[in-house]
Order: C-alpha cells, then structure tokens, then sequence
C-alpha cells in the first residue's frame, strides 16, 4: 500500500493516539479489576463475621432463654414429680415467647421425655453430641437438620443443684435471616446456606432469585468448603464469581452444612464499567480529534513539502520564472526563501553558461566571418606587393578599392562586435532622458536619403505631429534606427519603398520601418533575432550579422521588445516600442 506523506503522517499519529488510548483503557479495566478483587475478598470476609454474629447472637439469646427456663423452680418441681403437662406447657411458653419452632425435655439417659409436638415422646435423643457437648461446656448451640429444615438448636441443663435432664430449643433459619442479613450489610455478598451429600446439593437458603444446584455444585468444586481459606475467584460457565464457603458446625457428623458467600464479578465491575465506558467513549472523541488536528497538522506540513517537491521538479524542468508564494514566516517560509534563492542562483548559473556558450559561438562564428575578408585583403595586398611594378594602373586600383571595402568591413564587424559585447555584459549605462522621437528619426531619414536615392528607392516617413515625448537613450535609440533602416534599405529591390511610422499603443510608443524588398520565410522568424540563425548566416557577406541583435538588446533594455512580420517576396516589417515620458517613464 503506497501512502502519501500526507496519509503517513495522519495513520503514524493516529495509532499512537490509539495504541496509548488503548493502554490507558487495558489499565484502567486491569487496575479497576485487581482493586475490585481484593476489596470483593475483604467484603466477603466483613460478611462472613456479620453473619456468624447474627447467628451467634441468635444462638445467644435462645440459650438465654433456656437456661432461664432450666433455672425456674416450678419447671425443676415438676420434672422432678414427672409432671409431664406443666414441663410441656412451659417448653410451649419458651418457644413461643422466643419464635422458636420445637422444644424437648431430655433424661440423663438420652431419652425424650417432652416434645412441643407430642410426637417423639419416648424415644431417643437425635442429637446426643449436643447432649454431651452441653454436658462437658455447661451449655451448648449448634445446628441441626429436624424434618427437612435447618435449624439452630440451643441445650441447657436443668440442675437441682447436680442435671437432672436437658432443655433443647430448636429455631428454625429460614429466609428471613439472610434477608435481615442483606439489610444490615452494607454491599451485601449473595449468601446461601447448603446441605452437601456425596454427589448433590440441597439449597437450604439463598438470597439469589433462582438458586441452582447445579452452580453451587460447580463452585464447591473450585472453592471447596474449609475453616481458613482465602477467597476465590471461579469460573462456571461464562460466569465468574468471587466465593469464600465456610462449614456450619452441626449436631450430627452426617450432616454437612455449609455457609456460602459470592460476589458475581460482572455485577461488582458496573461502576469501573462505567468509568471504562466513559474512557472508550473518550478515546472515540479523542481519535475523531486526533484525526482532524492531525490531518490539519499534516495537511501543513505536507502542502509546503509537496509545494517544493513540485517546484523542484519544475526547476529541473526549467521553471525557473515560477518560484515559491512565501507565505508563512516559519521554518517553512525560511526554506522556501532559501529555495527561492537557490532557484534564482540556478538560473543565474545557468544563464551564464548559456551567455558563455553564446559568446564562444558568436566568437568562433565572428573568427569565421573575419577570416574571410582578412583573407581577401590580405591576397589582394600581397598581390600588389609582388607585382606592384607589373599591375597596370586601373588594376591596381581596383586591388586597393578591394582592399578598402575587405577593411571597412573588419573595421564594421569589429565595432558590431565591440558594440554587442558591451551590452550584454551591460558595460554600457543607458541614459535615459525626454526626447522628440520624431525629430530623431527625421534625422536618420535624412542621413540615408542620399543612400536610398542612389539605390533607386523611396525612403519616406509617416508622422504625426503630436507624438509624444519619450524616455529613452538617445544614441541607443538612433543605434536601432539606423540598423533597422540599413537592413530595409539593403534588402530592398531598386524601385522598392522603405516607410517609417509611429503610433501610440498601451501606453506606449511604437516605431515601425516598413519594406517592400524580398521578405523573410515564416521558419526564419522565430531565432531571426539569434547570432545563429539561418538568414543570418545568408547575409554575412554584406555585414557581421550582429545588428538586429545589437537592436535587440538596446530595445530589451529599455523594456520594449522588438517584433517582425514578414512574407517571402513581399517584404517586412519591424516594430520596436518605447516608453512615454508622461506616463511610464523607465527608471
């Protein structure tokens, strides 16, 4: 996948953001978690006192009670005269007055004399441990199971002063007890009570809605029941608690009774739920916002890198007329004025080598054009020199009329040449001043009107009297002229006609030398202003060639431009604009 700079700097930033969002969060739930665990062990343990207290209390006060019952002189009479009825009413009183559930009247010998329900008289004791722990302690409580229902049970003897038998008050633990539980604890554990065989639970208690056996099974199997173990942390299914299973001491051995807390780990994460929910709901808002300011700041660092990419691409392709908006005053906006000047070094450079490339060409071009009439003057002069005595004499005039033109022309060529050079490595200040155009170029006219008058043509100018004055060169100025006027005159035909006229354009002033000569072929025009052009190369005989670059340059520094429009056969025109002096004058 191939990203931008731009999409790279916005994914890189963007899962950061994430990755550091999401650690908060796995801390945040992790922390939350472990801290919720070790306060759900303290709370189980809290728990666990509260509710053995509560039962102890109980267990209390049905001892109290009993051995009130035990100490009363009426109830040891009548156990004493065996009066059944009066040991039974009281027995009835006892469980009564406590919401006690049985009551029995139990011999030294384990035997059941009195029974609240009138059912078991006679017959022995089922819970002779409690016996025997009440005789050993002076008095005991426990559990028991009585017909299917759990039950607390509390013994005390009846003494005259040595036993003479026991009071056993049994009071049922139903659900009432684990909801007064519930509600003098605070973030109450779920509670259970439960009656464990070899392979099966009975629930004898439970404060959850729809108790399961097949739960409690699986729990006790992770969390087996013990005195002193820690709680634990137990997965059935896909729920997980947090449990602590103490054992209930009971009157029989065969009985197993276990006291159950559990704290459902889900419900007990609600509230760091939430805290992590509110976290997610952030990192959501926080990565929409971590996307925008990063696509923003991305969009600012990459605009300026993409900016200079494309503007080194152009550079290599040339551009260098292009370079960067500045419009920043940061590192971005130095970098872009430094390239800025680095582009216009480039170019600068690069101009250079084509100026130098130029002058070596036009220097080897000129080597060229000079060595041809040096070599004809030089073979005409040393002609004369070995035959001076045998030339007649209009011969040996015609030789030095040679010789005369062969050196005009070097001594012309020279000056073009001295003349080019001087404006291209701008040795030559251009003067500006006011001027009347028309004054100027009524004298050009007249300085070739004998030249065009011998040639057979007609040399006239269109003008206006109400030119305006322009800002200019004078001399440079006439330098365009008379090149522009020369070349019109030399390529035209006798009978031909070279016109001058000026007119007012854009602000500007424009001249333009008209000719009916021999016209220049459409391909010539665009490099017609080039050392190397084609046509110039045709009529190096008749001059060097450099003129209309010597115009050219003059017109360029003067911030014109020249133009042509020519047809083979049917003559040219040349047009060079100046500026005026009341409008624009060229500073």
């Amino acid at each position: 996948m191939n990203l931008d700079f731009q999409s790279r700097i916005v994914l890189f930033f963007s899962m950061l953001i994430v990755g550091v969002q999401l650690l908060t969060l796995v801390t945040i739930y992790w922390v939350g978690r472990e801290n919720l665990l070790s306060q759900s062990e303290q709370n189980l343990l809290y728990a666990e006192n509260i509710f053995k207290r509560m039962l102890t209390e109980q267990g209390e006060q049905m001892a109290s009670e009993t051995r009130i019952l035990a100490a009363d002189f009426g109830f040891r009479s009548a156990v004493s005269d065996s009066d059944q009825t009066t040991v039974n009413s009281a027995l009835e009183n006892l469980t009564y007055r406590i919401h006690g559930q049985r009551g029995f009247y139990v011999d030294l010998q384990g035997n059941i004399v009195a029974d609240t329900s009138g059912r078991l008289q006679k017959q022995p004791f089922m819970f002779p441990v409690a016996i025997n722990n009440a005789e050993t302690q002076g008095k005991t409580v426990g559990f028991a199971m009585l017909d299917g229902e759990f039950c607390q049970l509390s013994v005390a003897p009846v003494l005259a002063p040595l036993p003479i038998g026991w009071v056993v008050i049994l009071n049922r633990v139903d659900q009432g007890l684990v909801e007064k539980f519930k509600q003098v604890t605070a973030n109450p554990p779920d509670i259970s009570l439960l009656l464990q065989t070899e392979n099966k639970i009975n629930i004898l208690s439970s404060s959850l809605r729809k108790p399961d056996a097949a739960f409690f099974l699986a729990l006790l199997r992770q969390a087996p029941v013990a005195e002193d173990s820690a709680p634990k942390l137990v997965n059935i299914g896909h729920v997980a608690v947090i449990a602590l299973a103490r054992p209930l001491h009971t009157a029989r051995s065969e009985q197993a009774i276990s006291l159950v807390l559990h704290i459902d780990l889900l419900t007990a994460l609600q509230p760091y739920l939430l805290l992590v929910y509110a976290s997610l709901a952030l990192m959501v808002f926080g990565l929409l916002a971590t996307l925008c300011g990063t696509y923003y700041l991305a969009k600012n660092i990459s605009q300026p890198v993409r900016e200079l990419a494309d503007a080194s691409q152009r550079l290599l392709d040339g551009g260098f007329d292009e370079p960067l908006t500045v419009t920043r005053r940061d590192e971005w906006g130095l970098l872009a004025e430094t390239f800025n000047q680095a582009g216009r070094i480039a170019k600068e450079i690069i101009t250079l080598k084509e100026q130098d490339l130029l002058r070596r060409e036009m220097v080897a071009s000129v080597s060229h054009d000079l060595r041809t009439p040096l070599t004809s003057l030089h073979g005409y002069l040393e002609t004369m020199q070995l035959k001076a005595n045998q030339l007649p004499e209009a011969e040996r005039e015609r030789f030095l009329a040679v010789a005369v033109r062969q050196s005009e022309k070097v001594g012309r060529l020279a000056q073009e040449l001295f003349e080019l050079a001087k404006l291209e490595c701008q040795a030559t200040p251009v003067q500006l001043e006011c001027f009347n155009l028309l004054d100027l170029v009524q004298d050009v006219i007249h300085k070739y009107s004998m030249t065009a008058k011998q040639r057979g043509l007609n040399l006239n100018a269109i003008l206006d009297t109400h030119v305006p004055m322009v800002f200019a060169d004078i001399a440079m100025i006439e330098r365009v002229l008379t090149n522009l006027i020369d070349n019109a005159l030399r390529h035209t035909s006798a009978g031909g006609e070279v016109k001058i006229s000026i007119s007012v354009t854009d602000s500007r002033l424009r001249v333009s030398i008209t000719d009916t000569g021999e016209g220049i072929a459409a391909e010539y025009l665009p490099r017609l202003f080039e050392r190397d052009s084609r046509i110039m190369r045709q009529h190096k005989p008749d001059s060097g060639g450099l003129g209309l670059q010597i115009v050219a340059k003059i017109v360029a520094l003067h911030g014109g431009s020249v133009h042509v429009e020519s047809s083979l056969g049917m003559g040219s025109m040349f047009s060079f604009d100046l500026a005026i002096a009341e409008i624009n004058p060229i500073v």
